[in-house]
């Protein structure tokens, strides 16, 4: 028989209120609520109120949205779309053509567009007046060597200006941008880019990380050879000397203060032409290229800004990403908001980033869940001064764990709103994360305007307070328009809608509760199912980053005939070791919160492998304990680390097979 675990099973009580938002009518919501009133004769008073209404039947509330967004279109906002159905895949705002660029640079003021923070330069301020005439000069110098509305522009390239300007230069033509940081692998790079095609290659020499250089021009000759529809390679020189082949341009010869400034035109495209290819993390084979309308990624990415985030004009916003992660793309679309974006590249020590933060009157400030846990484990802890200015912490990546939350109010701030966002790569956004609403400690604050997210059992019913699998139930603009390479759809369908038909799956196992809140216990394919019931790892992260001798863990399940037994690998802190008595009251802490939570296998690591992302590689791992092979470790940051689980798992292999043989013995 198979059941959920209940919320009182895992928590002894409430998770308590950390933070009260202010009244509605001081915020953007607050005004987006009148307007909803006046215009519909609504009665809405409250968040709860304004989501039911933008998710239900026939409700205009991505058409008022777009309206009242101040995005520059040409034709009709109806989105001819109200009530139609997910799969196939709705056109949003068919009669409507756009500019993702033109959104992007509408500010023509000297107020502060970008600030940079690297280990190579002094930190480096653009205004929206200076970076429009950077994308012009960019955009013409496209356009002279023949990339058009269409073609892929690629990316091997930092969280740098360089990088913002060649993405707005594409986007004005109509070219699809898409990028991977410099510091992957070459098999990483090329698992995606010989899938895109790129006709333009636009990439730093090397990079500083931690004080140390490292050159990549290797890198770039070896994807040069793997990519034949390349015409041409723009190098941004950081470490060496320009080169001189007649198919590579420096940057400095293109975007300089000492060249002329062409006029900037933008191509009017439809609401859903291309603008993003972004990828599946890659875990089970070549990741799958995801490809993002520019409407669809601008709307959504207004409305979490603004609506979500509560962001206004002269807002800091910054986010520790690289450009291989979608929250490089959310967080230079806060220009369309007149926000100010702030880039930072190098190792992200917490001292460094802090003063930065500091620095850059940073007031929204971006990381994710793997961060807070460095800051725990070195003390990184900031001075008041340093985030005085800070009223909004977002994380995402990974399960913003209890831990992590008694932390940041007790260490970094105790009146910050805290938004555990999650979404993902799949809709470049977000499901659920921020709101005018309480936060509450290891929750989610909300669904997001818009998105039907609900939370439904195995036979396809809504819960709350249970663990299920989370839920889309009505289309939204910022789905993916296809699958590169997937004429036929059959990897968009099978990756989303085959569980329940015609609903999006989003393959997280998560908890939503009456008040809206949610929790994201962890992915519906690392959940475990343990004596027949269904547990996330998060609840068991929860405990375990508790405990003051760990430093970090991984907890997957490892396949026991029709179930699955529960391992869990820890990294010790300096001067403890997993002795018996170790593991004894690693035990008792996970039983006495649930007693299905007790382990079947402890195992001392020395590190837990990681995705490029900083997310933890449980798949990975769960594969090898299965006897499936470690495959396309390019994605993973710390390779080096996985001989140790194959040795685990050839012990338990081996374990396995002495205890079947003794059985069968006795049997006879």
């Amino acid at each position: 028989m198979k059941f959920m675990i209940k919320t009182a099973e895992i928590q002894t009580q409430d998770d308590p209120i950390l933070w009260h938002p202010p009244a509605l009518t001081e915020t953007q919501i607050g005004d987006f609520i009148q307007i909803i009133n006046r215009q519909f004769q609504q009665n809405i008073t409250s968040y709860q109120d304004l989501h039911d209404w933008s998710v239900a039947d026939g409700s205009p509330f991505w058409q008022v949205l777009l309206e009242t967004s101040g995005i520059r279109y040409q034709g009709s906002a109806t989105p001819d779309n109200i009530g139609s159905q997910m799969w196939p895949r709705t056109e949003w705002f068919p009669h409507l053509q756009l500019n993702f660029a033109e959104n992007m640079l509408k500010n023509r003021s000297n107020s502060t567009a970008i600030i940079y923070h690297s280990e190579h330069q002094a930190v480096e301020t653009i205004s929206f007046n200076e970076l429009h005439d950077q994308v012009a000069q960019m955009a013409a110098w496209m356009r002279q060597i023949g990339i058009n509305s269409g073609d892929v522009v690629a990316g091997l390239i930092p969280n740098c200006p360089e990088a913002v300007v060649a993405t707005l230069a594409a986007a004005s033509i109509g070219a699809i941008w898409t990028a991977c940081s410099p510091d992957s692998g070459i098999q990483f790079a090329a698992d995606r880019f010989t899938q895109t095609m790129p006709k333009l290659l636009i990439s730093v020499d090397g990079y500083i990380y931690d004080g140390k250089p490292y050159s990549i021009t290797d890198k770039i000759h070896a994807l040069q050879t793997q990519l034949p529809s390349l015409v041409h390679t723009i190098i941004i020189q950081r470490l060496e000397t320009p080169s001189d082949k007649s198919n590579e341009a420096a940057y400095a010869q293109i975007v300089s203060k000492t060249l002329p400034v062409p006029p900037l035109s933008f191509t009017p495209l439809n609401f859903s032409h291309p603008i993003y290819i972004l990828y599946s993390s890659g875990t089970t084979g070549k990741p799958k290229c995801l490809v993002h309308t520019a409407g669809g990624t601008l709307l959504q990415h207004i409305k979490e800004h603004r609506l979500q985030c509560d962001l206004r004009p002269g807002d800091r916003l910054f986010y520790y990403t690289t450009t291989s992660w979608m929250m490089w793309n959310w967080l230079i679309s806060g220009l369309a908001s007149n926000l100010t974006i702030v880039l930072f590249e190098g190792k992200p020590d917490p001292e460094t980033i802090w003063k930065f933060a500091h620095q850059a009157e940073v007031t929204a400030f971006g990381t994710s869940a793997s961060w807070i846990s460095l800051c725990q484990k070195m003390n990184g802890i900031p001075t008041p001064d340093q985030v005085a200015k800070i009223r909004l912490l977002l994380s995402t990546g990974s399960t913003l764990l209890r831990d992590h939350y008694d932390f940041i109010y007790s260490h970094i701030k105790s009146d910050i709103q805290v938004a555990s966002i999650s979404g993902g790569t799949d809709i470049v956004s977000c499901f659920a994360g921020g709101g005018p609403v309480p936060v509450r400690r290891g929750r989610l604050q909300c669904a997001g305007l818009g998105m039907a997210v609900e939370v439904w059992d195995e036979t396809g019913k809504r819960i709350f307070g249970e663990q299920g699998e989370l839920v889309c139930t009505r289309p939204f603009p910022c789905m993916p328009i296809f699958f590169l390479n997937d004429l036929s759809g059959q990897k968009y369908r099978s990756a989303y809608f085959e569980r329940f038909k015609g609903i999006w799956t989003h393959g997280d196992c998560a908890i939503q509760y009456e008040d809206g809140s949610l929790e994201i216990v962890g992915r519906s394919d690392s959940t475990i199912k343990h004596h027949g019931v269904r547990i996330g790892t998060g609840d068991l992260y929860n405990i375990l980053e508790t405990l003051p001798f760990i430093k970090d863990s991984l907890v997957v399940g490892k396949r026991s005939g029709d179930d699955e037994n529960i391992i869990v690998f820890v990294v010790m802190k300096d001067n403890h070791e997993l002795d018996a008595a170790t593991k004894k009251e690693i035990r008792v802490a996970l039983t006495a919160q649930s007693p299905w939570f007790k382990p079947d296998g402890i195992f001392p690591v020395s590190d837990i492998p990681c995705t490029t992302n900083g997310k933890k590689s449980e798949i990975l791992v769960k594969n090898l304990l299965n006897g499936k092979p470690a495959t396309n470790l390019s994605v993973i940051r710390n390779p080096e680390c996985l001989p140790e689980y194959e040795r685990i798992a050839e012990q338990l292999t081996a374990s396995t097979t002495i205890k079947r043989s003794r059985t069968e013995r006795k049997s006879k």
